[in-house]
């Protein structure tokens, strides 16, 4: 009886193994780094959240699109900083940002321009 309880128990284990692994690994792609530059140097930003002392990604704050054989990661990042906090999504297409977005506490959307 015990011995099925242990194989779900290390299922679980390597489950939650793999989760924070997967969460690791997607903080060390160039996508990510792209973000955090964009964050820290966008003046939209700046101007909502102050000077950003810390990017957050939460362990469910990532996806991946696969498209025409492509994997294009997506970012949702909480965002703090001197006058607040906000949460940052982001879309990456081929490796670009594709679209990011400022969301407040307060809810409000505000598109962030990408400088090219």
């Amino acid at each position: 009886m015990l011995s099925w309880i242990r194989k779900w128990l290390y299922a679980l284990a390597m489950l939650g193994g793999l989760i924070i692994a997967a969460w690791w690994a997607m903080q060390q792609t160039s996508s990510y780094t792209r973000l955090e530059a964009l964050i820290q140097r966008h003046p939209v930003v700046a101007d909502e959240v102050g000077q950003v002392s810390s990017i957050r990604l939460p362990f469910f704050g990532y996806g991946v699109d696969v498209t025409d054989g492509r994997m294009d990661p997506n970012f949702r990042v909480r965002v703090v900083g001197s006058k607040g906090e906000g949460v940052v999504r982001a879309d990456f297409v081929d490796g670009a940002i594709a679209d990011a977005i400022l969301i407040t506490p307060g809810g409000h959307a505000i598109p962030l321009v990408i400088p090219r």
